[in-house]
């Protein structure tokens, strides 16, 4: 499908509701994005914390 080119700022000619439909789906899959790259960050912090106030186990030998 090929996309037409639109502004959001033209008050004259608004986009088509595909249109919208379009930028309101490509908005969330970079949200989703940068949601998924912030818990993995806070993740590997909450990790390396855990692991500086309780280290892990040692084996027995």
């Amino acid at each position: 499908m090929l996309r037409q080119p639109f502004d959001l700022n033209d008050i004259i000619h608004e986009p088509s509701d595909e249109q919208l439909d379009e930028l309101m789906e490509a908005v969330a899959e970079e949200a989703r994005k940068h949601s998924e790259v912030a818990r993995t960050q806070l993740m590997l912090r909450l990790r390396a914390e855990l692991t500086a106030i309780r280290p892990p186990p040692r084996p027995e030998a």
